[in-house]
This record gives C-alpha cells, sequence and structure tokens, in this order.
C-alpha cells in the first residue's frame, strides 16, 4: 500500500487511537474498532501496528536520528529485512504515528520469495556503504530458517564491500539491542524502542525513499 488510506481506515484509526488513549487494552480496542467499521485483517493489523498513544509517539519521533561515523550500531536484522521484502512484494507498508515505518506483511520469520528478499539485502547492505565510519553489529533470530547462512553471507559480503562490522545469530536480538551498548538502533520494533535511551535510525524508511522514491501514507496526520 502506498498510496492514500481509505478515510473510514483513517476515522477507524482516530477512534483507535482515543479508545487506547483511555487505557483500554489494545486488542480489546482493536476488535471493538474493527469490528465497528468491518476491517478486514490486514486494515486490523495496520491499526495495530501502527498506532499508539500520543505519549508513546513523542517519545519514540525524539529518539529518530541518523547515523554518524563513529557510531556502533545494532541492527534488528530481520525486522528491517521483512519491511523492506514486504514492500517489495506489493504488501501494506506505511508511515506510524510515531514517525517509524512499517508494515502488515505478517511474515512470521518466514522467508516466501527466496529472489526478492536477496534483493532485501542487496538493498540493505548497498545503504549501510553509504553510511562509512560506523559499526554494524548484525542480529539475526537463530528460530528463523537460514539464519546461520545468512549470518556467514552477511559477514562475508561486508568485509567485500569494506563496511566494518559482524553478523550474529541469536536467540532473542531484542535482549541484544536493549542490553548491548551502542550510539544507535535500527529496528521498529516499540518494545525495544521504548526501553533504549540511544538514537532509532529508520533504516527501511531510508532505504524505500531513496531506491523508490514513494510517498508513504500516514494513518493519523
Amino acid at each position: 500500500m502506498s498510496g492514500p488510506f481509505p478515510d473510514h481506515l483513517r476515522q477507524a484509526a482516530e477512534e483507535y487511537l482515543w479508545i487506547i488513549s483511555k487505557g483500554y487494552p489494545q486488542l480489546t480496542a482493536l476488535k471493538l474498532v474493527g469490528d465497528k467499521y468491518m476491517l478486514p485483517r490486514d486494515m486490523r493489523q495496520i491499526l495495530y501496528r501502527g498506532v499508539v498513544t500520543d505519549e508513546q509517539a513523542q517519545s519514540r519521533c525524539k529518539k529518530i536520528g541518523t547515523i554518524k561515523k563513529g557510531d556502533l550500531v545494532l541492527i534488528d536484522t530481520y525486522n528491517v529485512l521483512f519491511t523492506v521484502n514486504n514492500y517489495l512484494l506489493g504488501r501494506p507498508v506505511f508511515i506510524s504515528n510515531d514517525g517509524l515505518m512499517r508494515d502488515a506483511g505478517e511474515m512470521r520469520g518466514r522467508i516466501i520469495n527466496k529472489p526478492q528478499f536477496s534483493r532485501s539485502v542487496s538493498l540493505m547492505l548497498e545503504v549501510l556503504l553509504m553510511w562509512p565510519g560506523a559499526t554494524y553489529i548484525h542480529y539475526l533470530d537463530e528460530p528463523v530458517s537460514h539464519s546461520g547462512r545468512l549470518s556467514i553471507e552477511l559477514c562475508k559480503d561486508m568485509v567485500q564491500m569494506g563496511i566494518e562490522g559482524d553478523a550474529h545469530t541469536v536467540q532473542s536480538p531484542d535482549n541484544m539491542l536493549k542490553k548491548e551498548k551502542s550510539d544507535a538502533i535500527c529496528t521498529s520494533d516499540g518494545g525495544i524502542i521504548d526501553q533504549y535511551k540511544g538514537k532509532v535510525v529508520d533504516l527501511p524508511r531510508f532505504l524505500l525513499q531513496h531506491y523508490f522514491q514513494t510517498d508513504f501514507p500516514k494513518l493519523i496526520l
């Protein structure tokens, strides 16, 4: 989804925001609003991933930054790659009200189109090459198939391209991004961002806007 959202989805987003701002659980609010507007599954996923309370949104927006020379950057690699891959597959990609790009592809850790996924990896590395002087550490979820192979390929490609860094398979990239010392992280995971004190870099948004010049829709303006 790269065009504007339909009016009924925008109205649903406003009501969903009002309800969660009153302290109601997200899933309860999602069912109430989703049922009222008869939203299909993908639109409900857009609400769930695209709307947080104003307080959360403002806190996250303040953390969004850019990579500087000398930064140590930790990358939630599948989080980045699946967003890019979903765009390449024509699935909904949008800007949440916290200023970060998200998708509603629901890939659930499954790589379903290997050529497009490989293209996503190549584009990601090309972007890192545009930001020289930093060190990039990739964390890949162990449970995802072929993570070990991808980590080896990433290490090899980074050496060949002159990108400083490393790649590791871990049980929980979330924990690594929260606990390991760093200057910046690349992820759109709200749970990680809320606990992280440094900069958050929206790598997928930069990548997709740079290569495809797409004007991504926003649910709440």
